[in-house]
């Protein structure tokens, strides 16, 4: 087995060739923001077989969406045709303001993933105990958190789960990537690139993934070869096979 996946990627951001260029590369977990997002999310999963297509209402969305709940119900019908339910979650550090209309939504997204039976694509910057509590209540079987940087005690009880943490490109420069990478056991982690988005610098995108799983392989004292095929095996096991595989 060999090649790689970027575990959380915005490829409905880029433009048609862009996107056709990063899958023929890369294994692509596609997360949406929106209904329109999830809509290009499965169009461009339609076409492109190495792309896992998840759907899903961003947090930080709530603020500018009059019903969040009727937009979630949009996304909820689109479900038979994802892969996931994502990207999806809670959020107190940068949008604490709609805390409380968040936890609704991200509610109704877990119980649409444990009803389909579909993995939960996790985003909870300064909520990441109460989103994993809700998900491991609710019935979860598949989750990752996404670009994780919470507490590393957390990170066992994530794990003991059978849950994923996910490390992101940004590891290149972020000192708690590094601490969160280096105490996650390999068995559940995975690799993505949040692209495109740019941080401290970096422009994060899938083609930063090699880097990443580098990256991962000298903090564990891996071969870059062995680390690779764990994580690409991880990654699999998260979303199932895609066509491509």
């Amino acid at each position: 087995m060999t090649g790689y996946a970027d575990a959380h990627c915005h490829l409905h951001e880029y433009s048609d060739g862009e996107a056709e260029r990063l899958a023929a590369r890369f294994y692509i977990a596609a997360v949406s923001e929106d209904y329109e997002s999830s809509l290009r999310t499965l169009t461009l999963a339609e076409r492109l077989a190495s792309v896992w297509p998840c759907v899903g209402l961003h947090p930080w969305e709530l603020g500018s969406i009059e019903n969040p709940m009727a937009e979630a119900e949009r996304i909820a019908s689109l479900a038979p045709r994802a892969a996931c339910i994502g990207e999806v979650g809670l959020d107190k550090k940068f949008v604490p303001e709609t805390y409380e209309e968040q936890l609704p939504v991200y509610r109704f997204m877990v119980d649409l993933a444990a009803e389909n039976g579909l993995p939960v694509n996790i985003h909870s910057p300064g909520a990441w105990r109460d989103a994993y509590a809700i998900a491991a209540r609710r019935g979860v079987d598949k989750a990752v958190f996404h670009w994780y940087t919470g507490p590393l005690d957390l990170i066992r009880e994530i794990a003991g789960s059978g849950y994923f943490i996910s490390v992101n490109a940004a590891i290149a420069v972020q000192e708690k990537m590094r601490r969160v990478a280096a105490e996650t056991p390999i068995e559940y982690m995975v690799v993505e690139s949040d692209g495109p988005y740019r941080y401290r610098g970096l422009e994060l995108s899938p083609l930063m993934i090699p880097d990443t799983v580098k990256a991962v392989a000298e903090l564990k004292g891996m071969e870059v070869e062995e680390a690779a095929e764990v994580l690409l095996r991880n990654t699999f096991r998260l979303y199932g096979r895609p066509r491509l595989a």
